[in-house]
């Protein structure tokens, strides 16, 4: 008990000095855009690219260092047993097939920018918090909370809504394609709603994230775990990001190296370097108009999570072991 007090007292100290520096650079920084980046947009949206183009090809510069070192993927001495080799052609035919199931993109139900989240009953007590903080930062974007209400009542996202009464704010049921906010109801198309696999227990949750970012309404996308809280109005990253504006994608790496086989990274026909890093799934930033393959790629991999969840996150372990 003195060991998990002590450790709340230094997650206390640690997010009161993050916050103070925040409120610091916000300060300091009032003309710079999200993360301090100097992007000057004229009222016609055109960027003035010069520190743009330099951050773009500094990130670049620093990609290829990355990826021309000796390819260190993951320094396994694990051999693929014959069962995981046929395991591992199965897919890359999988592949395949899924690519020729991508439909097109649907340009007439999409529309506008907004931010995504998904919640279930755990999570409802950060979602409180980040409704919250996306109210304070005064950001006109809309928010869709997405959930299913297998798990989550529609009075309790109510309750959830009535944290930030003053936040253009709606919930959104993936099962029965309806989206409500505390005065009004209304019918989704069903045919561009994603219900994300329930039965699969260990690895439940994790389809929702693609689930929420496809379904949502919004053609650009920031989508948000429930613990990942901003200070300053988002709407900056669709304006000025140097790599959103460039690519229509803003990840973050993850705090970890990759762990994956290299024949993970093989039947992607991409590679892995030795600095490259895990993918952080808790902020994504999409046009999904321009990202839109790779994206539906994503929701019908998460439709054979049988297959791909197993052995992927399986042969993630072998490494992360050795």
């Amino acid at each position: 008990m003195r060991r998990l007090n002590s450790m709340k007292i230094v997650c206390y100290l640690n997010l009161i000095s993050l916050l103070i520096t925040v409120i610091f650079i916000s300060r300091n920084s009032k003309n710079k855009s999200f993360f301090s980046l100097v992007i000057n947009v004229t009222n016609s949206g055109s960027l003035k690219s010069t520190f743009g183009d330099e951050s773009i090809s500094q990130l670049s510069a620093n990609d290829s260092y990355v990826k021309n070192k000796s390819l260190e993927q993951c320094k396994t001495t694990y051999s693929l047993s014959a069962d995981q080799k046929l395991a591992f052609r199965k897919i890359s035919y999988q592949l395949i097939t899924l690519r020729t199931q991508i439909i097109p993109y649907p340009r007439e139900y999409f529309h506008g920018r907004g931010i995504v989240l998904t919640t279930g009953l755990v999570q409802l007590k950060f979602a409180k918090v980040n409704l919250r903080m996306l109210e304070l930062t005064g950001t006109s974007l809309p928010v869709q909370i997405w959930y299913s209400y297998l798990q989550v009542s529609h009075e309790t996202m109510m309750e959830l809504l009535r944290t930030a009464p003053n936040l253009n704010a709606s919930v959104c049921c993936f099962i029965t394609a309806q989206c409500r906010t505390l005065t009004q109801i209304w019918q989704l198309n069903a045919v561009h709603i994603y219900k994300p696999p329930s039965s699969y227990l260990r690895f439940r949750f994790f389809p929702y994230k693609p689930a929420a970012i496809i379904s949502a309404t919004f053609s650009e996308v920031l989508f948000l775990d429930c613990d990942a809280y901003v200070a300053r109005d988002p709407e900056e990253l669709f304006l000025s990001d140097p790599m959103y504006l460039k690519f229509g994608a803003l990840f973050y790496p993850d705090g970890f190296k990759s762990r994956q086989h290299p024949i993970v990274w093989t039947i992607f026909n991409t590679s892995c370097a030795e600095h490259e890093y895990e993918f952080d799934s808790s902020v994504i930033l999409v046009d999904k108009r321009r990202v839109w393959n790779g994206l539906y790629l994503a929701k019908l991999m998460n439709d054979h999570y049988q297959i791909f969840y197993k052995v992927f996150y399986y042969l993630l372990l072998v490494c992360a072991e050795e």
